[in-house]
């Protein structure tokens, strides 16, 4: 297998192990050429669509410090809201663009038994 596609697969799975740790459910589709590496799914029923990709920088001109690659979307990415999933293989870090909510799983009321009234 290309080193490439190997290096892909661990992006995927440890962006798969980092949504989980969101606590959120998550997919993998099947089909090889997909829009989508990774689907996942909050537990108040937010889909996130994403596409991993090992993050890469590289020196701009005239700068000192070394700037992420931006991949672009593919209009059909576009079109479904993908959001580019940014992978450290090293170091396992996670960038997503544009970031994902945080959104807090509501808790479950709780009945309170009404005070009986003093006479």
């Amino acid at each position: 297998m290309d080193k490439r596609h190997t290096e892909g697969q661990i992006c995927e799975t440890i962006l798969a192990e980092y949504l989980l740790r969101q606590d959120m459910y998550v997919f993998k589709p099947e089909a090889t050429a997909c829009p989508v590496d990774v689907i996942a799914i909050s537990k108040k029923g937010t889909i996130y669509l994403l596409d991993a990709k090992k993050d890469a920088a590289r020196l701009g001109p005239g700068r000192k410090n070394k700037q992420r690659i931006h991949r672009a979307l593919t209009p059909f990415q576009r079109l479904l809201g993908v959001r580019m999933a940014y992978v450290d293989i090293n170091t396992r870090n996670v960038h997503i663009v544009p970031p994902l909510k945080v959104e807090s799983t509501p808790k479950p009321k709780t009945e309170s038994t009404p005070k009986p009234k003093k006479s």
